[in-house]
């Protein structure tokens, strides 16, 4: 378990029947409101995560902070134990147990779990979880009805958006998926949270 709960967390390191409710904001100027989330300086969620890779897994808590290009993240097991930190600042971060020990070569522990080739795109992913394309990779978009994205397919990743949440002016992800070959990650975010 507590591999598996590593393997995970370093997920989230390298560089962490589906219909949408119409969200507060208008999604008739999409590229308006996908410029202003991909400007988003500012933002946190708290929810879940479950993360399948061959025949490993893991699920539990899944907390994200995200402050310019620094990014805390914070993944808890069942029950709210076993806590990893990681610290993401530019293409370096930092990994940590809730004891506060240090995990010396995360990049070591992935390749046991997934092989030498997987690297995951952290940088991307800061923009996924507001239901947008990375504003530096080429992407392809998929609207859904209410004109939000209902997918997208950005650095060899597929991203579905299952369920958008209006918080403030925007319509923000509640449910995801976010798969490349041999792994899939799920998203469920219970709150959100905005600068004023």
């Amino acid at each position: 378990m507590t591999r598996r709960f590593a393997a995970a967390a370093c997920l989230l390191l390298l560089a962490g029947g589906c219909a949408t409710v119409p969200p507060a904001g208008d999604a008739r100027d999409w590229p308006a409101e996908r410029a202003a989330l991909q400007s988003l300086e500012r933002w946190s969620l708290d929810g879940r995560i479950a993360v399948a890779a061959g025949e490993d897994g893991f699920s539990g808590g899944f907390d994200w902070s995200q402050s310019g290009d620094i990014a805390e993240i914070v993944l808890s097991g069942p029950l709210g134990g076993s806590a990893l930190r990681i610290h993401v600042e530019g293409g370096e971060a930092i990994v940590s147990t809730g004891q506060g020990v240090v995990v010396e070569d995360p990049t070591a522990l992935l390749a046991r779990y997934l092989g030498p080739e997987r690297v995951l795109p952290a940088a991307e992913m800061r923009y996924w979880l507001l239901g947008v394309p990375a504003p530096h990779a080429p992407s392809v978009e998929t609207p859904g009805a209410d004109r939000r994205l209902a997918a997208l397919s950005q650095s060899g990743w597929q991203v579905r958006f299952d369920r958008y949440e209006g918080i403030g002016r925007f319509a923000l992800p509640a449910r995801m998926e976010m798969t490349t070959e041999g792994l899939r990650l799920r998203i469920v975010v219970s709150d959100w949270q905005l600068p004023p």
